[in-house]
């Protein structure tokens, strides 16, 4: 079905088949991704699993912070051809050396100062060390996959994470059920794998003629750094508003609502795999593609891609309750209600997903960094209300109204810098 409507589109030939591609990729290592989670959930319970997804966060936060929006920078300027793989691969790595040292600072810092048990309280000191060392694996990793979206090797990133998750679920049923190493080890198989996608996407850019070697080149820091940073502090944001309520929740209630309250989040958004196809090839398509095309292909995008997660949604809070029994277990039961009240913003925010990615790629990167601070403003002000009240379950109609508030603020954006020329794009 997903073939057939993105066939109608212009370019269908190669556009359809990296969203197609990507897709399938995706799905295949959802479904690794879903007996790696049920392993975790049944083996840790909840609260084991809450732990593991807040010590996860700290490095995750980290990386974000501080990779000075190499990433977005990469695609756009690896797609438009205006800077070289070799210069891009080069700065790259010197950035991700610059970023851990100041990454290891600063959790020093922080520990020292007992702003990080403070952070995530209840969490071991010795887990959060543990989960530090994917911080350097995953900014080069992002960094170097980043380039090969700009230059549009899809099929060679998919190939990458699906191998990444392979070997994940490999290592957790070793090291979790195997060998029984609990926490240690459930963290240990989420780390490890960084390495080897590290390694084989290092290859892919060697072939094209990387370079490796940290340089610190003033005219690629600056034009890099420079567009980097109107996307990247859309992105810190766009994370803030995704997990902060994780800490929030674990602020006021527990990391054990923290577990069950992931799962309700990660069930939802199952519906963004196929918007993140889209907006992960449209995002490069954007920057070599002349506006007017994408004027009139953007929008069909659009409309396609919200239809089939509407589609998606319905199917989900149909067989929502029996996921949750058959794989996480009945413990997770109160996940369901969250699950459901999350859905109608993650369908909108779904659809929105196309429009920021084009905007990124035409070279607009700040209107999303705009739109995702007001969102964040917005998710913040209702987890602290809804969340002492409510729960999990205010956590959930928080994060549903933001994701509201982002769709149409977005569309806004879009129209502007399409310069109205996609009103067509929510009409049939």
């Amino acid at each position: 079905m997903i073939q057939v409507y993105f066939h109608k589109l212009a370019d269908p030939g190669r556009f359809h088949q990296q969203v197609i591609i990507t897709l399938i990729t995706q799905i295949g290592a959802l479904f690794i991704s879903i007996a790696n989670a049920a392993i975790i959930a049944r083996y840790l319970g909840p609260h084991g699993k809450g732990t593991l997804a807040l010590a996860l966060l700290v490095p995750g936060m980290l990386g974000l912070l501080l990779s000075g929006g190499i990433g977005v920078a990469n695609v756009y300027f690896a797609g438009s051809r205006r800077l070289e793989v070799p210069q891009l691969a080069a700065n790259s790595v010197g950035f991700a050396i610059l970023a851990t040292v100041l990454g290891i600072g600063g959790v020093s810092a922080a520990a020292a100062a007992g702003w990080l048990q403070a952070l995530v309280p209840g969490v071991p000191f010795w887990l959060l060390l543990l989960a530090m060392l994917g911080l350097p694996f995953g900014l080069l990793s992002g960094y170097f996959s980043t380039i090969l979206q700009g230059l549009q090797r899809i099929t060679t990133i998919n190939a990458t994470n699906f191998v990444q998750s392979a070997f994940t679920l490999t290592l957790t049923i070793l090291l979790v059920i195997v060998f029984q190493m609990g926490l240690f080890g459930a963290l240990l198989a989420s780390l490890a794998p960084g390495a080897v996608t590290l390694i084989l996407l290092g290859i892919s850019l060697h072939r094209l003629g990387a370079l490796f070697i940290p340089r610190w080149n003033r005219g690629v820091m600056r034009t890099t750094l420079s567009f980097g940073l109107k996307g990247q502090i859309g992105n810190i944001l766009q994370f803030f508003n995704y997990r902060l309520d994780m800490f929030i929740i674990n602020y006021f209630l527990e990391p054990r609502e923290v577990g069950i309250y992931s799962v309700s989040v990660a069930l939802a958004e199952l519906l963004w795999y196929l918007p993140n196809a889209v907006g992960f090839v449209i995002f490069p398509k954007g920057a070599a593609t002349r506006p007017e095309i994408m004027n009139t292909f953007t929008p069909r995008v659009f409309r396609v891609t919200l239809a089939l997660t509407v589609m998606g949604a319905l199917g989900l809070g149909l067989l929502g309750k029996f996921l949750i029994h058959f794989i996480f277990s009945s413990a997770f039961t109160a996940a369901y209600v969250p699950m459901v009240a999350l859905l109608p913003g993650v369908v909108l925010l779904g659809g929105g997903k196309v429009l920021t990615n084009e905007i990124a790629g035409r070279g607009y990167p700040h209107y999303n960094s705009i739109n995702a601070g007001l969102a964040l403003m917005l998710t913040v002000m209702l987890d602290l209300i809804l969340i002492p009240r409510y729960g999990i379950f205010g956590a959930a109609l928080a994060s549903g109204i933001s994701y509201t508030a982002i769709f149409f603020t977005g569309i806004g954006f879009y129209l502007k810098v399409s310069r109205g020329c996609v009103s067509v794009a929510l009409q049939p």
